[in-house]
Parts: C-alpha cells; structure tokens; sequence
C-alpha cells in the first residue's frame, strides 16, 4: 500500500469519514436518498479493510468489516484507490470503466452523489488533518 501503513489504518481514515459525512446535513441527506446497504470492499489491501453503509428505509448508519445483510452494491477497489477516490483525484466513473473500481449491484444512486465528491474531499482531507496524517493528503 502506497498511502496505508496497515489495513486498519485506511479503515480508521473512511470511517471517521463517514462520521463527518452523517454530521453534514446536506451529505447525510444525499446519502440517505441512495437507500441502499453498500460495502466498500478494500480487502485486496488486508484482511478486514471494508466499510459498510447502510441507507435504507432513512437510515444512516456505518461500521466496518461484513455488514449487516446482503449488500445491495459493492464496490471493491483497493484501499489506496478508496484514499484518491475519496480525496477526489480519482473519477470514480473513469475508475469504473478503467476496472480500478468493481461494482456489484446497481451504482446508479451512489453516482448521482458524483458531485458532491469535491465537498467529501474537504471533509476528508479534514479527517487527515484531525488524525495528524497530513502527510497522507494527496495535492
């Protein structure tokens, strides 16, 4: 791994993302609106790198490893691939096409948030920032 030191790190990274992200009323209510339980499946990096979301019925809840159920979607790249997808240096249409990023189930409701990339991206780099990793933040 490039930016990750060990699996478990990235893991720390995302899901205090997700954190951020359900404290942001725009953000959150986006996500909501995907109504879907999704797996982001980074374990090509290490065992036990994946986060889960969960967005059905107006829920908004997060953890990480299997989740609770069949996922809807997976999207499974790896862990440095999540780390410039969500710092937003990585198209995620492009890293769909190209195969960086490999989509089981419908992606259609988690594209529409496709614009809202350059906004996470703030919030993600603040996540670095908060953790101390400055280093890890991609210009």
């Amino acid at each position: 791994m490039q930016y990750w030191k060990d699996p478990q790190e990235a893991v720390t990274a995302i899901s205090k993302l997700f954190e951020k992200v359900a404290d942001d009323p725009d953000l959150g209510g986006s996500m909501k609106k995907v109504n879907q339980l999704i797996l982001f499946d980074y374990s090509e990096s290490g065992p036990g790198c994946a986060i889960w979301v969960d967005t059905r019925n107006g829920r908004y809840e997060f953890g990480t490893g299997n989740p609770p159920g069949e996922p809807d979607l997976t999207m499974s790249l790896s862990a440095d691939d999540a780390h410039l997808s969500w710092s937003n240096k990585l198209n995620p249409v492009m890293a769909i096409t190209r195969r960086k990023i490999r989509v089981k189930g419908s992606a259609t409701g988690l594209l529409k948030l496709a614009p809202k990339l350059k906004k996470v991206a703030v919030l993600y780099e603040q996540v670095l920032k908060d953790l101390g990793w400055e280093d890890k933040i991609v210009k």
